[in-house]
């Protein structure tokens, strides 16, 4: 595979898939929720203590940046004739930042909105609002709900305890890819064990790890570069269809130059994903 080449994680999925086939351990489905699932989703990203250095002319400057982004939604299937339709109606979306010291908090671009999704001729799920027309903002942020709707975190099939499998993290990807048009992002799970919890239930814990980057020119002499690792766990309730949670550390590191300006940032990031079935 070409991207995970690119990034140095070929050789270290092929071994970690040999090591698993040699395990004779329990097999566990692990697949994607039905569509029809009505979910609770809450995500959440944190930027803690981010450095961003600058340099023009000789003179360089420090800021610092901590930035906190929530949203909520209810993720419904609704069945019409055209074969189905997903609604996600917003009950948070919020940014909240502090830039060397100063906050402020305001709403996110679809704050109470509803965003409906419909399969395109491709299979997959496209985003509108229901109301209005997207405009800024609005319109890159169902680009990542239709990411997180068209995720294909789980195989859908038997899989071993250590074994492992590749998906592409469309969440890390689509967020580079607005500046970076190249970048590339790849990750790798590790189903690690299944225990029951004290409901009966069956748990699966999976351990993820998430490797993006690539660069771009834009004209003589200016270019913009990313590189981020992360790493945590994907935690399955295998009884309870939808009931997920993700959870990923890491840092991001971003550079650019344009003309005689350089800067740098530092980014350390988690993050989180949380999904329920509703009532």
């Amino acid at each position: 595979m070409m991207i995970s080449k690119t990034l140095g994680l070929g050789s270290f999925a092929a071994l970690a898939i040999s090591m698993g086939s040699l395990q004779a351990a329990e097999s566990y489905v692990l697949k994607e929720p039905d569509p029809e699932v009505g979910l609770a989703v809450e995500t959440l990203i944190v930027v803690k203590g981010g450095v961003t250095e600058s340099s023009v002319g000789g003179a360089t400057k420090t800021m610092r940046t901590d930035v906190v982004r929530r949203r909520a939604w209810q993720r419904t299937f609704h069945k019409d004739a055209l074969g189905g339709k997903v609604s996600y109606r917003m009950v948070r979306d919020e940014v909240g930042s502090k830039l060397d010291g100063q906050e402020n908090l305001r709403p996110g671009p679809l704050a109470g909105k509803v965003a409906i999704g419909r399969k395109n001729g491709a299979g997959n799920w496209a985003f509108m609002l229901e109301t209005g027309t997207a405009v800024g903002d609005q319109v890159d942020e169902l680009k990542k709900m239709e990411e997180i709707e068209n995720r294909r975190w789980l195989p859908n099939r038997m899989v071993e305890i250590g074994e492992t499998w590749e998906f592409v993290p469309q969440f890390i990807r689509g967020s580079l890819r607005k500046d970076i048009p190249d970048s590339v992002a790849v990750g790798l799970m590790e189903l690690m064990s299944v225990e029951k919890k004290a409901d009966g239930s069956r748990e699966a814990l999976i351990k993820v790890v998430v490797r993006a980057g690539g660069e771009s020119v834009k004209g003589v002499g200016n270019v913009v570069g990313a590189e981020g690792a992360l790493a945590g766990n994907l935690v399955v309730n295998l009884d309870k269809p939808g009931t997920m949670t993700l959870r990923l550390n890491g840092t991001v590191v971003t550079a650019a130059k344009v003309g005689s300006a350089d800067s740098v940032a530092k980014l350390p990031v988690t993050m989180r994903f949380e999904a329920k079935p509703m009532p």
